[in-house]
């Protein structure tokens, strides 16, 4: 029986925020301002559902700092000088609000742990954890900008050249993924249940964080840009443009970080020679960035826009796989067991993952040849006048990306020799293990994925006409990639980041985790005919018509089909050590005939693979429910007299209370679950009145 239990939970959330901004003009050629805000946020998760699940609390203050010069120099030429800076601090601990104290030695987990709590036990199927692993973290980052621009206006052309720099000092402690209370995971990898697994205790998966002084990196970007508008002829405008940015490499500010040479197996520490000795990867030099887009009015009623860019930009690919985190800086590491190793086990807790006087565990590595992405994107649009206030706009909207940055993973074993029962233990079937016999998974940072989109969008749009205005807008697209990029897809159809075969990367092309191939919305706002200059109440006092008159209401429904579900076989029966999930043989019709929450999936459509092998089943080759949303307002301004006025606003959000359904469970290793739905992408109707004061 699964989703028979309910529990209360506490979160309190606690945000203020405040701004202060000066304007100052010294001369008439001259405007400055400058502005600081500050704000502080607190979330508090004080009770979770279940003792032994646990809280956390995270504390995030910010401080930002501007400063704008705006100078005409003479009619024709102007700069602008923009300074800045910010701060945040984001501290996340892991909250023990039951009082569960040393849970590892209370449930006969061996081995010591650094905070109170107890490690996270996970269950596959669907089935809820216990414990957490307690993924903590304290980052500070701060980002210093100066930005000049000079605009020469000439004639029929505008020309603005300029250029960008920022420089980026990152602090970090991050306990790993696996975090400081660890994971022991039970996937149904040897009697084919989960729980039947955690029952025998034969664990499938363990690994666990670490303890380490915080650690800093640094870098900059530079950038330089040139654009020109101007009117070729009174009916063609032209945009011309080229950007040109420096990627610099990171580099830690004590020389604590390492890197891994994935041909050898060789640790590779910095060395102060240059940048790139230091950064142990290479700086990136040619982000040429050229743009083009045209306007053309083709009589009173047509104009077709268009345009062209290619941009490059450095992700921030997040602070678990940053080459600090490797030893001896940092020590953490997860090891996996199926049939040719035989089971973990929870009673001697984390004894196997232990620091040697040689690398060990789960490392990191970055491509030396690591680049920024290459996206391409282009457009085309035709916008017809329908009436004087009524306009048409139909058009395509494409991008192909390619080099984009993706976690692989750099030592997967290899498959064996003969019949899967006979295979080696899978670590001696790493790469790397002649070498580096001590190193289980390496978790590389590379720029290897590639994703493409291709959208026909289509909206009408009334401007005010007897006090109604709509928006309605439809979009056909298909999103296509290889990768799902750092973070996974977590709130959809949750996904790994990592390929099911490092070897096979194209395995996992297909549709996008956000594909929505239809999608409307419509938005509308209508000043209700009530009230002075109205037939109805035309002659009311301006007492009643303060109170009953001017009210206005507005409305936003949205309307799409399902994203993309990706069907997969927690019992791993590959034997090859994946990071990402395993997938199934695909055999017939996902869903079926009596398609509802309940039977969202047929299970009998797919099929294990056999031992040693991988699944044919692509990724999305099912889809969740699509999604619908009304939000409606009901306002009224108050005037106190000149500028000043207070604002009245109901705001309903899911007017309907419609429940639009989340993705269904998915692992064919768990029967009783797969193709159940329990969770909605939709929140129960809320209803808030607010009430604003403007002078």
């Amino acid at each position: 029986v699964s989703g028979n239990f309910v529990g209360d939970t506490v979160t309190t959330t606690r945000a203020k925020q405040g701004d202060v901004r000066i304007d100052w003009s010294p001369s008439a050629n001259d405007k400055v301002f400058g502005r600081l805000s500050l704000s502080e946020y607190e979330s508090r998760n004080d009770k979770r559902a279940f003792p032994l699940l646990l809280g956390s609390v995270t504390n995030s203050p910010f401080r930002n700092v501007a400063f704008n010069w705006n100078r005409v120099l003479n009619p024709s030429l102007i700069n602008e000088l923009l300074v800045g800076f910010n701060t945040i601090t984001i501290v996340t601990n892991t909250l023990d609000w039951a009082g569960i104290g040393n849970g590892n030695a209370t449930f006969g987990i061996a081995g010591g742990q650094p905070i109170p709590g107890l490690s996270s036990v996970v269950w596959g199927g669907g089935l809820t954890s216990i414990g957490a692993a307690a993924t903590d973290t304290n980052t500070l980052d701060k980002t210093y900008q100066i930005n000049e621009k000079v605009t020469w206006l000439r004639g029929s052309q505008t020309l603005k050249i300029g250029g960008q720099l920022l420089h980026y000092v990152q602090r970090r402690f991050y306990a790993g993924n696996n975090g400081l209370l660890g994971i022991f995971g039970y996937g149904g990898a040897f009697t084919g249940f989960p729980v039947t697994d955690f029952l025998f205790d034969q664990v499938a998966s363990k690994g666990r964080g670490s303890l380490s002084d915080p650690w800093t990196q640094v870098h900059n970007r530079v950038a330089l840009f040139v654009q020109d508008d101007f009117k070729v002829t009174p009916a063609l405008t032209l945009n011309l443009g080229m950007r040109w940015a420096y990627t610099q490499p990171l580099v830690e500010k004590d020389n604590r970080q390492s890197n891994f040479d994935l041909t050898t197996g060789q640790q590779i520490f910095p060395d102060d020679s240059s940048r790139e000795g230091r950064a142990l990867y290479k700086a990136y030099t040619k982000g040429f960035e050229p743009r083009l887009g045209f306007a053309y009015r083709a009589g009173d009623r047509w104009v077709v826009r268009g345009g062209y860019g290619i941009t490059q930009y450095m992700e921030g690919t997040g602070a678990n796989l940053r080459l600090p985190l490797n030893p001896p800086f940092f020590f953490e590491s997860a090891v996996n067991y199926d049939a040719t190793t035989g089971a973990g086990t929870l009673a001697t807790g984390f004894a196997e993952l232990r620091p040697l006087d040689k690398p060990s565990g789960q490392v990191r590595a970055w491509d030396p040849n690591l680049r920024p992405q290459f996206t391409q994107q282009w457009n085309v649009f035709a916008e017809y006048l329908l009436t004087p206030s009524t306009s048409a706009n139909v058009g395509y909207v494409g991008h192909d990306a390619t080099h984009l940055v993706t976690p692989v993973e750099g030592n997967q074993p290899l498959p064996g020799v003969g019949d899967p029962s006979t295979w080696a233990p899978l670590q001696t079937r790493r790469p790397l293990y002649a070498t580096a016999p001590l190193i289980t998974n390496i978790s590389t940072t590379a720029a290897r994925g590639h994703s493409d989109y291709g959208a026909l969008q289509a909206s009408v749009r009334q401007r005010s006409v007897k006090d109604f205005e709509y928006l309605a807008s439809y979009t056909l697209s298909r999103a296509r990639s290889n990768n799902l990029g750092y973070y996974g897809s977590a709130g959809v159809a949750a996904e790994g980041a990592y390929w099911m075969n490092t070897y096979e990367p194209e395995w996992n092309y297909g549709p996008a985790f956000f594909d929505a191939r239809h999608n409307f919305v419509y938005s509308a706002t209508y000043e209700l005919p009530i009230g002075q200059g109205h037939q109805i109440g035309g002659e009311w006092s301006p007492l009643m018509n303060s109170v009953l008159g001017g009210w206005r209401v507005s409305g936003i429904f949205q309307a799409r089909t399902g994203f993309p579900i990706t069907i997969i076989d927690g019992s791993a029966p590959s034997l090859q050590g994946q990071r990402g999930n395993e997938r199934p043989n695909c055999v017939g019709n996902p869903a079926p005939s009596d398609q509802n929450i309940d039977h969202w999936l047929d299970i009998n459509a797919f099929s294990r693979a056999p031992r040693g092998t991988w699944g044919n089943c692509g990724v999305g080759v099912a889809r969740a429910p699509g999604y619908k949303n009304l939000d409606a307002s009901l306002s009224k301004r108050f005037s106190t007299g000149g500028d000043r006025y207070f604002e009245f606003r109901a705001e309903a959000f899911n007017l309907t209370n419609t429940p639009s359904f989340g993705p269904p469970a998915r692992d064919i290793n768990a029967p009783n679950t797969f193709g159940t739905i329990t969770t909605t992408t939709s929140t129960a109707r809320t209803v808030e009145l607010v009430l604003k004061v403007f002078f």
